[in-house]
C-alpha cells in the first residue's frame, strides 16, 4: 500500500496499525494546500459474495453517517471522505498529531488522583456528546485515547461501530463481539452493550491509570478487586460503581457520573497527614500538638498528658438532603459519601468510613426508597421486606425484629438486625424502614460481623438523624 494514491489524491505514506480486518495508514492529501496529513482506515470484508458485500456497503454507508455526525466534536476525528475500491472499504479521518495513552500508560506507572479526575472528566464529556447523539462507542480503551499534543486533551477514535463492517461478514463464527478483554463488560460480551457499556470501559481504564495494571489481569467477579491504597476513597468509590458487574447497579449516564466527579471533597487535613507514607518525628507531632492545643479554648486549667487525635479533631456530622425524595440525614465528615440515585435498585446514597490503613472496611450505611405499587400499613411492608431477607439472603438469621421510634420522624418505624453471607463472608446487618404514601424509606447499615460493633454506635446516629420532608 505504501506510495499508492487512493482516488488519485490520498498518498499513503506509512503504516499506522494493522488488525484482523483492518489497516490503518497515514496519508497526504494531495488536493490541499501543503499536503497534510489525513488517516486512512481500509476495511477488509472477508467474503466476497454480492449478498455480503451488498449488506457490507449498506452498514459501511449508515456507519460514515454516524462518524461523521460524532466528528463534529473538537475532540473527535472528523470524517473527510468515505469511499469503496474494489470491493474495499475506506475511511479518511483527520489526522490528531499526539500520543496513544496506551503507550503514556506502561507497565508500573501510575497517576495521581488529580490527574485520574481530569482524565475522567476530560473523555466523559466527549462521551457525553457521542451517547446525546445515539452512539455507543463500544470499544474505549488506551489504544484508542489520544493524549493531543497541542493542548494535552484526550481525542477519542476508532469507534467500535465500524467494525460491524466485518463482523457483519462473520455469520459462519456466530456474534462478533466488539471491544477488548479487560474493557469490556458482561453486557457487551453477550452482545447487549448499553450506554453504561462505555461506562465500565473508562472506569477500566482509570484504573489502569492509577494502579499501572492491565485491567485484562484483574478479577473481576463478584467485583473489579484493584488496589485503592493511594486512592481518594471518594474517587475509588465513583470507579467502583462505574465498573459494577451488573450494569444496572452503575451509573446509567455520564452526566450522573460528572455530577459525581463534581461533588469530590477535599480530603480533611486529618486525612491528609495520615496519608502520608513518611514518619513524622515524635517531636514534630509534639509540636503539631501544642499548636493545635493552642488554638482551642481551654476550659480547664489542667490539660491531659496525653491528647488524642480524636480528641484534637472531634467526629462533625454534615448534611446529606435530597429535595426530590423529600429525605435528610446527617453523615460523619470524615466519612466517603457516594450519592448513587439509582432509579433501578432505589438506592439514593452510600456512606462508608475511610480507614487508613485498610481502604476496603466492608462497612456501609445505605440510603434507598422503594416506590410501591399501593399504600401499605408498615406491617405489611415489614411481612414483605423480612421475607425478602430471608429468601434472597444467603444463610440470613433473624436476631431482632421490632417497632421502634426515631426521634425526627412522628411514626412508628421497623427496625431488624440480621445476619447471613455475602460472597462468603459474614454480614451483619441493621435495617430500619418506614412507609409513607406509596414509597418506603430504607436505611441499612451493612458491615463484616467481626467490624460491626465497630461503627454501630456512629451508625445508630445517622439511622437516629433521619428526617422524612
Amino acid at each position: 500500500m505504501l506510495q499508492t494514491k487512493l482516488r488519485g489524491r490520498y498518498k499513503i505514506i506509512r503504516d499506522l496499525g494493522k488488525g484482523g480486518f483492518s489497516e490503518t495508514y497515514l496519508a497526504n492529501d494531495m488536493d490541499l494546500p501543503g499536503n497534510p496529513h489525513c488517516v486512512v482506515k481500509l476495511l477488509k470484508p472477508i467474503f466476497t459474495d454480492p449478498e455480503s458485500l451488498e449488506i457490507a456497503a449498506r452498514l459501511f454507508e449508515r456507519e460514515a453517517q454516524v462518524l461523521y455526525k460524532v466528528g463534529t466534536h473538537d475532540q473527535i476525528p472528523r470524517l473527510l471522505a468515505h469511499f469503496e475500491e474494489n470491493q474495499q472499504f475506506y475511511l479518511v479521518q483527520e489526522y490528531i498529531p499526539g500520543t496513544l495513552l496506551s503507550k503514556e500508560l506502561t507497565k508500573g506507572q501510575k497517576w495521581s488522583d488529580e490527574q485520574a479526575i481530569n482524565f475522567l472528566k476530560d473523555l466523559l464529556q466527549i462521551l457525553e456528546f457521542v451517547h446525546a447523539e445515539q452512539v455507543i462507542h463500544r470499544d474505549v480503551k488506551p489504544a484508542n485515547l489520544i493524549r493531543r499534543a497541542s493542548d494535552n486533551k484526550i481525542t477519542l477514535i476508532d469507534f467500535g461501530a465500524v467494525k460491524k463492517i466485518t463482523a457483519v461478514m462473520e455469520t459462519s463464527q456466530g456474534i462478533t463481539v466488539i471491544g477488548t478483554p479487560g474493557y469490556t463488560p458482561v453486557e457487551q460480551r453477550d452482545g447487549n452493550p448499553k450506554f453504561s457499556s462505555d461506562i465500565y470501559a473508562v472506569g477500566m481504564t482509570c484504573i489502569q491509570g492509577l494502579t499501572g495494571i492491565n485491567p485484562d489481569t484483574l478479577q473481576k467477579k463478584p467485583e473489579v478487586a484493584w488496589n485503592k491504597q493511594d486512592v481518594n476513597p471518594q474517587l475509588a468509590a465513583i470507579i467502583d460503581k462505574m465498573v459494577c458487574r451488573d450494569y444496572r447497579r452503575r451509573y446509567q449516564s455520564v452526566p450522573e457520573v460528572l455530577q459525581a466527579l463534581s461533588k469530590l471533597e477535599q480530603p480533611t487535613l486529618i486525612e491528609t497527614l495520615w496519608k502520608t507514607k513518611k514518619k513524622v518525628a515524635s517531636v514534630s507531632v509534639i509540636g503539631i500538638l501544642i499548636i493545635a492545643v493552642a488554638t482551642i479554648p481551654l476550659t480547664h486549667q489542667i490539660i491531659p498528658d496525653f491528647i488524642s487525635i480524636s480528641q484534637l479533631f472531634p467526629i462533625n456530622f454534615s448534611v446529606y438532603e435530597n429535595s426530590d425524595y423529600a429525605i435528610k440525614i446527617k453523615y460523619p465528615q470524615n466519612w466517603v459519601k457516594n450519592e448513587v440515585e439509582d432509579k433501578t435498585t432505589g438506592e439514593l446514597a452510600r456512606f462508608s468510613p475511610y480507614d487508613r490503613n485498610n481502604s476496603d472496611v466492608g462497612a456501609e450505611i445505605i440510603l434507598e426508597i422503594q416506590p410501591l405499587k399501593r399504600p401499605l400499613v408498615l406491617s405489611e411492608y415489614t411481612n414483605l421486606k423480612v421475607n425478602e431477607i430471608i429468601q434472597f439472603f444467603p444463610e440470613a438469621k433473624i436476631h431482632e425484629s421490632h417497632t421502634v421510634k426515631l426521634p425526627n420522624i412522628p411514626t412508628l418505624v421497623h427496625e431488624v438486625v440480621y445476619s447471613g453471607k455475602d460472597n462468603k463472608l459474614g454480614i451483619k446487618r441493621k435495617a430500619v424502614w418506614t412507609v409513607k404514601d406509596k414509597t418506603a424509606y430504607i436505611i441499612t447499615y451493612s458491615a463484616q460481623e467481626s467490624e460491626y460493633d465497630k461503627y454501630l454506635n456512629t451508625a445508630t446516629k445517622m439511622i437516629n438523624s433521619l428526617e422524612l420532608l
